[in-house]
């Protein structure tokens, strides 16, 4: 995404997405001046650059009284800061409000600064048909419910100015606001427009001001708020020192000087925005209404999408602003700056390719996906139903002509009481019955990730379910992906991809509404495609918190009219609680659904547990659908770290019995904080020479033959994390005393020697000395990679021979050696196309074997290769060699067909079937 950093003008990320270099883009995603800066900037810096070498004015007088008279207000009502965004925020803690109102669409940095404080936000939603101006009405009525209003004079991104009504009430002073006028030098009224002579009397008006959009100086970053003295010193006391450097206080006096410039900049808008916005009406846009330098339109006639728009042009070297991150605008809006005339026909005339481009792609697709569907009919009908175990490509939601298949949905009491398994076990039972089956969960937080063939990353628990399904994964049967980075902070994957990353309330308030809309076509594609849809839902439905924004429990069950099964965990005890707890806080609709109880993970004697179901049956009016008992040592992937914590305090994983047998491996895994696909090392669980254990602590470090440093989702974050508790010396130590240390992903960029973060992806320390082991430095990039890696390895293989390899690749992380090294692996990626045809080479490993590194997860699924490395450790305890005995992939698949047993047996599979109208006979579904 190229508003990553939450703005547009981001050439850097232009530079990495489209592999261009930054001086080969046209930018129209950020509203700056086309004519560039006045030459009284060239004049300063080429006459005064010498003059760095002083302090600069820490009360930035002259320009603070340059314009005050340009304003004609008292010098103590101005106050110049480091750009409009330092001063949004001083603004908002000095005010201090606790409810703002914000009108809809609006820059996002006013929501932002209101957040810091506390505040709560409430909406003034701008009209479409009424071309997005705000009416004063509307100000009038917010302002009874709020401490605070925040208005743009213009609006950025609707480029509407406040009505003269609305500028007349706040200049009365009755009205507390913040009003952003940092577009307003664009409009040839601005001395009459400009409320900063009433911000100067009045205690209830704050007005700020840029000065690096009409000067076309935003690399210096210089804005100005006039308000109130009394607010002024306020903001003085909160800011940094010398906030504005010496440069832009000599740069910002002078521009304000050129008059000519800036005549020149207003007869050049008035020109040339009418001749922009014809041209874009002429490609069928909705184009509306603009009072400054800038347009916004939507795609909605054309039925596009602007991400496809901003990808297609981007290619072009043309940058666009996605408009849709303004909360209130949908994905079809899309915002321009106004330009010179020959840069303006350059952006009509890419727009007018691309667009084509996509019309012509989405007639391809549409016509190649119905001609699928007729086949996909056509064979199910010829089967009687039943239908082979491949998955058909995805369809579009709006293909109406097709019938959507039932649905039936697990929900829990709580948090890991076994739906994913659950919801495993019930595809592979539907897909031995002879239907063709998808799973679904909506959201799913998780560190333990899935690559689906197409390279997109989905949420394990969804992967190991379409395999139970026997069907390639994809992302629609996991559109949204949460993957926790830092306390109350995710990184958001969409659709396989990362969208950006956000807190817990930006993600609710903000994202969330405009998720619906990707979950529920994401469901009907696979509705469409399938006989029947498993769908699995997260923690509770019971959260009353989170009930009004929900898209994964009871709102997502309404949406796909799917009869629900409420799961809970016997072995945490309250079993009868949890059930008739849940139920009552559910609504009477949310409880109508629910056709009944699944208890899961009994030990026992189920007959003990006979009075209580006969009781929670006749309480509730609901029916015990089945009391699964556990079922141990399954060896099927676990969703997410509860599930980890869980099995380890149960000690389930992880043996850590003193006692060790001669002829064992001690094999001890790091057990890093945020660490992430720990499905790397299930292999090791059940091989017979192996003791698999996880220490957090130096103190539990042991005497291990083995070392496993593993993934992790903030690698920075986690060798930090190494350090504070020791392990770090633990681990040096061990392998300079010849001990086995193995790196996967994160774990093997901390073998490096640096890691370097100059864009700030993962954290806020640009280089990091690594642990050393390996010469090389990893520096984060923005993309991440996501892809399937197929290939061979010599490491460990008898001379002459290789090992064929498999494994998928999820790393944000460009590793490159210092010095030469060997590589242990050969890769090819073939889900990737031609752009990464060939092999290249992966990791690095020392001369003797002992120390090897790899990007690629799964390594020790192969089954031939981890075994290889077992027997090169034993033999260097002087132990025999043993067979390959474990065939890892084959006991999983045997692992489901187990689940399914099991859950056939303790489950009333004939009243499920009666709940989504299927009959097992000929007539199939009623």
């Amino acid at each position: 995404m190229l508003e990553r950093y939450g703005h547009g003008g981001d050439l850097w990320t232009a530079a990495e997405a489209f592999g261009k270099p930054r001086e080969r883009f046209v930018d129209f995603s950020s509203n700056m001046n086309p004519l560039g800066p006045p030459e009284a900037v060239g004049r300063i810096l080429a006459e005064q650059w010498q003059e760095v070498v002083h302090y600069p004015d820490p009360a930035v007088r002259e320009l603070t009284g340059k314009l005050a008279a340009k304003h004609g207000v008292p010098v103590e009502c101005v106050l110049v800061g480091n750009g409009a965004a330092e001063l949004i925020d001083l603004a908002v803690r000095v005010r201090r409000p606790r409810v703002t109102g914000l009108v809809r669409p609006s820059f996002a940095e006013y929501e932002e600064a209101v957040e810091k404080i506390g505040g709560r936000i409430v909406d003034i939603p701008l009209d479409e048909a009424n071309g997005f101006a705000l009416r004063l009405t509307d100000v009038q009525a917010a302002a009874g419910r709020c401490d605070l209003l925040f208005l743009g004079h213009p609006n950025n991104p609707t480029g509407r100015l406040l009505p003269d009504d609305v500028v007349q009430a706040l200049a009365d002073g009755q009205i507390p606001a913040i009003v952003d006028e940092a577009f307003l030098d664009f409009c040839p009224r601005e001395e009459e427009l400009t409320l900063v002579r009433a911000a100067a009397q009045s205690p209830n008006l704050t007005v700020i001001r840029s000065m690096t959009k009409f000067y076309s100086i935003p690399g210096l970053r210089l804005g100005y708020v006039v308000a109130h003295p009394q607010q002024i010193r306020e903001m003085k006391r909160l800011q940094v020192p010398w906030s504005v450097n010496a440069l832009s206080q000599w740069i910002g006096a002078a521009v304000l000087e050129e008059r000519e410039f800036a005549r020149r900049t207003l007869a050049w808008v008035k020109e040339e925005k009418e001749h922009l916005r014809a041209g874009l009406q002429t490609l069928g846009l909705t184009v509306y209404e603009s009072d400054v330098n800038f347009v916004l339109f939507s795609l909605r006639p054309l039925g596009l999408d602007v991400r496809a728009l901003q990808a297609a042009m981007g290619r072009r070297g043309i940058l666009i602003r996605d408009a849709s991150l303004f909360p209130g605008l949908d994905e079809t809006y899309c915002r321009v700056a106004v330009k010179l005339r020959e840069q303006n026909e350059a952006l009509l005339d890419g727009l007018r390719q691309s667009i084509a481009e996509l019309l012509e792609t989405r007639k391809r697709v549409t016509a190649g996906e119905e001609a699928a569907a007729a086949r996909s009919l056509e064979r199910s009908q010829s089967s009687g139903g039943s239908a082979p175990n491949t998955c058909p490509p995805p369809l579009p939601a709006d293909t109406a002509s097709l019938k959507l298949a039932p649905t039936f949905m697990l929900q829990g009491t709580a948090s890991d009481v076994g739906k994913s398994l659950l919801t495993a076990a019930l595809c592979r039972i539907l897909l031995e019955d002879g239907l063709r089956v998808a799973p679904f969960k909506s959201q799913n937080m998780s560190l333990n990730s899935y690559v689906t063939p197409d390279g997109k990353e989905i949420g394990r628990a969804q992967g190991m379910q379409a395999d139970a399904c026997r069907i390639p994964a994809t992302t629609d049967m996991n559109p949204i992906l949460l993957k926790p980075k830092k306390d109350m902070v995710s990184q958001v994957v969409v659709h396989g991809k990362p969208y950006r990353d956000l807190d817990a309330r930006t993600y609710r308030e903000k994202y969330l509404p405009e998720a619906e809309a990707v979950v529920k076509e994401a469901l009907a594609r696979l509705r469409q495609a399938y006989d029947a849809v498993v769908i699995e839902g997260a923690g509770s439905p019971a959260e009353v918190n989170l009930k009004d924004r929900d898209i994964v429990n009871m709102r997502l069950a309404g949406w796909a009219d799917a009869p629900v099964l409420l799961v809970a965990d016997i072995d945490r005890g309250g079993v009868f609680a949890s059930l008739v707890g849940t139920l009552d806080i559910l609504s009477p609709e949310e409880r109508d659904r629910v056709k009944g109880f699944i208890i899961n993970k009994f030990r026992g004697d189920v007959t003990l547990l006979t009075p209580g179901i006969e009781w929670l049956e006749k309480r509730t009016g609901k029916p015990v659908l089945g009391v699964i008992p556990y079922l141990p040592q399954l060896g099927l992937e676990d969703e997410d770290s509860a599930s980890l914590d869980r099995k380890l305090a149960e000690g389930e994983l992880g043996r850590t019995d003193t006692t060790l047998s001669e002829d064992m491996l001690d094999i001890a895994v790091i057990r890093l904080p945020r660490l992430s696909n720990f499905t790397d090392i299930d292999p090791l669980e059940y091989e017979r020479d192996v003791r698999l254990r996880f220490v957090d602590t130096a103190e539990t470090f042991g005497s291990p033959d083995v070392v496993i440093v593993p993934g992790s989702k903030n690698t920075v974050d986690d060798l930090l994390y190494l350090r504070d508790c020791g392990l770090d010396r633990k681990l040096l130590d061990f392998a300079k005393s010849g001990g086995w240390v193995t790196g996967i992903c994160a774990g093997y960029q901390m073998l490096g020697e640096k890691l370097l973060d100059p864009n700030a992806v993962e954290s806020d320390q640009p280089v990091l000395d690594g642990l050393g082991l390996f010469p090389t430095q990893t520096e984060f990039a923005a993309e991440k990679r996501t892809v399937r890696a197929a290939g061979t390895t010599r490491l460990y293989a008898d001379p002459g021979q290789t090992f064929e390899i498999g494994g998928y690749e999820i790393h944000m992380g460009v590793t490159s050696f210092l010095r030469p090294v060997d590589h242990p692996f050969e890769l090819s990626h073939p889900d990737t196309g031609s752009a990464e045809s060939g092999s290249s080479p992966d990791g690095a490993v020392c001369a003797d074997g002992r120390l090897w590194g790899t990007y690629v997860h799964g390594i020790l699924h192969n089954d031939d290769f981890r075994r290889a490395w077992l027997n090169r450790i034993r033999a260097a305890k002087g132990l025999e060699p043993l067979p390959a005995e474990l065939r890892f992939q084959e006991r999983r698949e045997a692992a489901f067909d187990r689940l399914a047993t099991h859950v056939r047996e303790h489950l009333d599979m004939e009243r499920l079937y009666e709940m989504i109208g299927w009959n097992k006979g000929r007539e199939g579904f009623q």
